[in-house]
């Protein structure tokens, strides 16, 4: 019986050797068998679609679950996009602005960064951005940042931040995913890698119990949970390590194709 496998990207399928970026072997074979066997293979991921450059492309998956279920594809069909509405995306802006919290929007065409320097993690995005030309991004001055298409964004937080006013704000509107260290990712409410797990297992009409997915951190949790088997990667933090159904070996260390060997679906 077919079954719909979903895969985070970082740290699950692909991860950082120095300043190279590589996918196992053991995991592009465990993959190329999956489907082989009829089953259906989704990236699962915080990513948009700017952000999904070639090499994820090059593996050749089913269809995207991007943005945290804000975008799903099958087949270069899009079955479903969500954006922030223009004036909720303004407000949200402005009081970012106020906020004192620094800021990436995430949109299906384009990231969207300030041309005002960083202090946090998110310069380091932006760093990496503007070092790598495949990736899609666009730099915008403070008196320009507003009727910006994003379907979600990343902040992190300053020494004089509030994020405790922006997150009671915007607590019907948005759902905030704690990253850890400051860095909090966030999507309009509703929406998750969860949700895009259940849109699919509608439109293929696949039982939950047939339903596998693969992670290694805090925004897996929704669908690591929500599955009907969860999966850890060895190398994963410890909330999802103590929250899936079955930890397998680290990325490295063959991780996909050992779980996919175990469960017998390949």
């Amino acid at each position: 019986m077919k079954k719909l496998i979903f895969f985070d990207i970082d740290g699950t399928i692909i991860t950082e050797n120095g300043h190279k970026r590589i996918i196992p072997d053991s995991a592009l074979k465990a993959i190329r068998k999956l489907q082989a066997n009829g089953h259906l293979c989704f990236i699962n991921s915080g990513r948009t679609m700017s952000e999904i450059n070639d090499i994820i492309y090059d593996i050749g998956m089913d269809g995207f679950v991007c943005g945290c279920g804000t975008y799903i594809s099958y087949h270069d069909e899009v079955l479903f996009a969500q954006t922030i509405p223009l004036s909720l995306g303004n407000r949200i802006l402005a009081d970012l602005e106020l906020c004192n919290l620094e800021w990436v929007l995430e949109g299906e065409s384009t990231l969207y960064y300030s041309t005002k320097n960083y202090e946090t993690h998110i310069g380091d995005f932006k760093n990496e951005h503007l070092e790598d030309p495949s990736l899609a991004f666009t730099l915008v001055s403070p008196e320009k940042t507003h009727d910006l298409a994003f379907d979600k964004f990343c902040i992190c937080i300053k020494n004089d931040s509030d994020l405790e006013t922006f997150m009671k704000k915007y607590k019907n509107d948005l759902t905030f995913i704690d990253r850890g260290e400051g860095f909090w990712e966030i999507v309009p409410i509703g929406c998750s890698k969860a949700s895009g797990m259940k849109f699919l297992m509608e439109y293929f009409d696949v039982p939950l119990e047939n339903t596998y997915a693969i992670g290694d951190s805090s925004n897996d949790l929704p669908m690591l949970e929500f599955a009907g088997t969860g999966i850890a990667m060895g190398n994963s933090s410890d909330i999802v390590l103590k929250s899936a159904d079955y930890i397998t070996d680290n990325i490295l260390e063959d991780g996909i194709y050992n779980a996919m060997k175990h469960f017998d679906l390949i």
